[in-house]
């Protein structure tokens, strides 16, 4: 993306500290944070696209009540089992396969992540879209969360496009966990590197899932009575190399996990957990060949048996690359697991995350008439990645570029752009930003310092090549600028 120096900050600046100077909204909620100062002249300036309550869509009138629900939908791709008679570990023409579909080819499953040509062998766990829906007075907001390696605006909008209009919904967000072992959600993966993974059968089925999805969590919106809690995933002594990993200096990791509670305001009947954590879902490693939606699923069905309610997971600043490359972590049998034993690494961090989200949730804190909120911007950012310029032309990945004269060089005026959103939501104490990408935990929290590397050395080899930290940003960073209690910024 074009950077004047480290956009993500100052995008967020301006959208949490500052309104549309041309059209300000009806009304500012009280809890966003003061206005920001002005940018500097090669920042991006961004200006609201959408604000409520207080745009003439959603007026600050009603019952005041919040009202929440949730509704998921299986995702899981169709992995056709085949005989690998060659042991190439790959179907083969000519190979046996079981043609589930009934349409006479075989239908391979690129998955995403690592290198491409990786080929699904079959499905160890199902993968899912899974939303939960807040509403308060005129203002309705839904959130869904793809297990997949991401989730282009585009599609997420051809969601909001085949919703049902009565349905009422002012914000639509869409993220992805990152997981890397299901099919291919963004194209970046096919069979080799010139050819795309991008599926439009599967993607549709996808996007229809997700209406559905929708559709039913705002149908059976209800009274709700809204708790939180946050926790350091860490051991003693601030110790998260259990749990997380830094694959590049310097090692900054963002350990802190959030949990929302909603339950029925009228009979306490747990409606939806809402959990934030910030880790790609890489525990399987690059070899793996079944499908998984990898930690997220037992963190899930660990939370779930404690809360007794469904949980929507979300991943945070998982950028640089937050994960689990060097992690060791222990199982219920005593051992300590690593990605040398997967599946059992899988369900083991999965487990313990969890365990510590129900540490929280014990320790929730109720919040009394939580005020919903929310802010967005839509703008159009430069592209200089020159792989990813090449990618998208090819066609590789299936997010459209434009702005640009193909046949002068993409530098400059002439880099490509490409359109994406980020909102800033506020709901009772909880401040929530949403980011394109996989934002940089210290762009977020900081940490250049040291303070945030949680048992892990800033830097893997201070004498060999690393950044100078010397040029690291300083103060205030995205989390200081937020507004809402400090410890559930997320």
């Amino acid at each position: 993306m074009k950077e004047a120096r480290f956009p993500p900050l100052l995008l967020a600046v301006a959208l949490i500290g500052c309104g549309n100077a041309a059209t300000p909204p009806a009304a500012t909620p009280p809890d966003m944070a003061p206005a920001a100062p002005a940018l500097p002249p090669d920042w991006i300036p961004l200006t609201i696209t959408q604000s409520c309550p207080g745009d003439p869509s959603c007026p600050d009138q009603g019952d005041g009540r919040l009202y929440a629900a949730t509704a998921k939908r299986e995702i899981t791709p169709l992995v056709e089992p085949f005989v690998d008679e060659n042991g190439d570990r790959r179907w083969d023409p000519g190979e046996p396969f079981s043609d589930l579909n009934g349409n006479g080819k075989f239908d391979p499953v690129w998955m995403a992540g690592c290198d491409s040509g990786r080929q699904a062998f079959g499905v160890h766990d199902p993968t899912w879209v899974r939303c939960y829906a807040l509403k308060q007075n005129e203002t309705t907001l839904v959130h869904c969360v793809v297990d997949g390696v991401g989730w282009f605006r585009e599609e997420k909008e051809q969601v909001r496009r085949d919703l049902d209009p009565k349905l009422g919904v002012d914000l639509l967000i869409m993220s992805a966990t990152h997981v890397e072992e299901t099919k291919d959600t963004t194209g970046g993966w096919g069979p080799d590197d010139t050819t795309s993974g991008y599926d439009e059968g599967y993607m549709a089925f996808i996007r229809a899932q997700a209406v559905a999805a929708v559709t039913e969590a705002v149908g059976k919106l209800a009274p709700a009575k809204m708790s939180i809690a946050s926790i350091a995933v860490e051991d003693a002594g601030g110790d998260a190399t259990h749990y997380q990993s830094d694959s590049r200096d310097p090692q900054v990791i963002d350990n802190v996990l959030h949990i929302m509670q909603f339950d029925g305001a009228d009979d306490g009947k747990p409606i939806v957990t809402v959990v934030n954590w910030s880790s790609h879902p890489t525990s399987l490693g690059c070899d793996g060949r079944y499908v998984s939606s990898d930690y997220p699923h037992f963190l899930r069905e660990t939370v779930a048996a404690g809360t007794g309610s469904d949980v929507v997971y979300i991943n945070g600043s998982v950028g640089g690359l937050i994960g689990t490359g060097g992690v060791s972590t222990p199982s219920d049998d005593g051992r300590m697991v690593d990605e040398s034993e997967p599946f059992a690494f899988s369900e083991a961090l999965g487990q313990n995350v969890g365990r510590f989200a129900l540490k929280a949730f014990a320790a929730r804190t109720p919040v009394d008439a939580p005020k919903l909120a929310f802010r967005t911007s839509v703008l159009d950012v430069h592209v200089e990645n020159l792989l990813f310029q090449a990618q998208s032309f090819i066609p590789i990945y299936h997010k459209p570029f434009f702005g640009v004269d193909k046949s002068q060089p993409l530098i400059g005026a002439n880099t490509p752009l490409a359109q994406t959103e980020i909102a800033y939501l506020t709901l009772g104490p909880a401040a929530i930003l949403t980011c394109p990408g996989e934002l940089l935990p210290e762009l977020f929290i900081g940490g250049y310092d040291g303070s945030h590397s949680h048992g892990w050395p800033l830097l893997k080899d201070p004498n060999g090549p690393h950044p100078n930290l010397a040029l690291a940003p300083g103060p205030p960073y995205l989390i200081d600028l937020m507004g809402g209690a400090p410890e559930h910024r997320m």
